[in-house]
């Protein structure tokens, strides 16, 4: 419980910074917008190559979607596996959205994207143990080292990011 009411909290701070009312110049405003980047890794899957989830991990993507649904999501990403697909769906259709896949591979380009593009508001990215600390790091600077377990699928990290490169997160469990 206590998780949900930081995350709460956090998504509100953010969205009180959003310069959106502002009369200064708006692409100023939008270059120095924080974006607010949650990234999980996909929830419990089976065995095999691109698995689908298991019970416990179709459990967990509802209670991410119910953790998010008051949240004010721009856009939800997930690569094009069907574990993070499935991770992604409940809140993704909860908030209306599409989900936009993204290559592993290109993660530089992605934290650049999330932050241009959703500049001043909020995005739930899902990736993998290997990916998610990779596009931490991309979004908050080199001194962000994280890792996850390969049997972690409970981890959130909830990513202050600025144009600068420079951020900071919140790491919660869920």
């Amino acid at each position: 419980m206590i998780q949900y009411l930081i995350l709460s909290l956090l998504l509100l701070t953010t969205a009180s910074c959003d310069p959106a009312g502002s009369s200064s110049d708006a692409s100023a405003e939008a270059a120095a917008a924080t974006t607010t980047v949650i990234l999980v890794r996909h929830a419990e899957k089976a065995a095999g190559e691109d698995p689908e989830l298991t019970a416990a991990g179709t459990e967990r993507a509802k209670r991410l979607q119910l953790m998010l649904s008051e949240a004010d999501l721009a856009a939800v990403y997930s690569t094009d596996t069907r574990r993070t697909q499935a991770t992604a769906g409940p809140t993704a259709q909860d908030h209306g959205l599409d989900i936009q896949t993204y290559d592993a591979s290109g993660l530089p380009a992605l934290a650049k994207n999330l932050v241009r593009s959703h500049a001043g508001r909020t995005v739930l990215v899902v990736g993998h143990s290997n990916t998610t600390p990779d596009l931490l790091t991309e979004l908050v600077g080199p001194g962000a080292t994280v890792t996850i377990d390969a049997e972690d699928f409970g981890t959130i990290y909830v990513v202050s990011a600025r144009r600068s490169g420079r951020g900071e997160f919140l790491h919660l469990r869920y």
